[in-house]
């Protein structure tokens, strides 16, 4: 599962490094026009799943291309929101499309129903990682038997 992931991140992001963006920065940009409204750094951090010192760089890059501006948030001068600029908003509503149609081409050689399948597996697989306590499941792990070598 993890190898077939990397494989299609590494397809998407040769797909589309004519943007000159991290995958990260993609994903920033997305958020931000998903939300449709300011964010402030820790949140956006927080969809991405980094830590907040990683998505500062990320916005960093972002705002030097001019596709963010950082705001100071009207009600409190300490904090910041991250608003999303035309000309990120045009380069998104580019890049989707084409995420869109290279996902739609990676799963081509699936049918329907194949596809409705997967979907409903990785959905099961991925709340089953919710449920779970990963770090009693790791310390319940028996030791590693290695073969003898003659």
């Amino acid at each position: 599962m993890v190898r077939t992931a990397e494989a299609f991140l590494a397809a998407f992001d040769k797909a589309l490094r004519h943007y000159r963006l991290s995958r990260a920065g993609r994903e920033a940009l997305a958020i931000l026009e998903g939300a449709g409204q300011p964010l402030s750094p820790t949140v956006i951090a927080e969809r991405l799943i980094v830590t907040t010192a990683s998505v500062t760089s990320v916005l960093d890059t972002l705002e030097r291309r001019g596709l963010v501006e950082r705001q100071r948030h009207p009600s409190d001068r300490r904090r910041v929101l991250v608003v999303i600029t035309d000309e990120g908003l045009t380069l998104v509503n580019r890049f989707l499309p084409e995420m869109i149609a290279a996902q739609t081409a990676a799963l081509s050689g699936l049918s329907e129903p194949q596809r409705t399948q997967l979907i409903g597996l990785l959905t099961k697989a991925a709340a089953g990682l919710s449920d779970i306590e990963i770090d009693e499941a790791v310390r319940t792990a028996a030791p590693r038997v290695v073969p003898r070598r003659e």
